[in-house]
């Protein structure tokens, strides 16, 4: 999706719950569209710097209000954000429990469709009705190994 169609739509949703698309989530938007993964607050102000914390926070809640911009937890707690699925395509995470780097992985459909064979047999299991998924990879970074 091009940066014009996620304002654009990003806009269209804001609109739908009586919001506009601002300044300050305008650019919110295109940071975390140009991260490679979900990202904290702290991590947000670093190229948000201008942004008051209080504004931060206002728009990231705006922007999940509207399911343009979803709220993950890691294995810590720490609250991380990024846009929905339905701006960026399925994917999953890997997160170091060392530094809490997060980025996304996409995996490829063969093995994305091994994932929903498990994971459906499980569901069934457990007389579960599958709506998706999220697969959380924890290990330690590269860079954190060489330490």
């Amino acid at each position: 999706m091009s940066q014009t169609d996620l304002l654009d739509r990003a806009a269209e949703r804001l609109a739908d719950r009586r919001a506009r698309l601002t300044p300050t989530r305008r650019r919110l938007l295109q940071v975390l569209e140009a991260a490679p993964g979900p990202r904290t607050v702290p991590e947000l102000q670093i190229d948000l710097a201008d942004i008051p914390v209080s504004s931060l926070y206002r728009a990231l809640t705006s922007l999940e209000e509207a399911q343009v911009v979803i709220r993950l937890r890691d294995s810590a707690g720490t609250g991380r954000y990024e846009l929905a699925e339905w701006i960026t395509g399925h994917h999953h995470h890997v997160t170091c429990t060392v530094c809490g780097r997060t980025e996304d992985v996409a995996v490829g459909d063969g093995l994305e469709t091994a994932i929903g064979r498990l994971l459906s047999d499980v569901a069934a299991e457990h007389r579960y009705r599958i709506s998706g998924h999220r697969i959380e990879i924890e290990g330690v970074c590269s860079a954190c190994q060489r330490h």
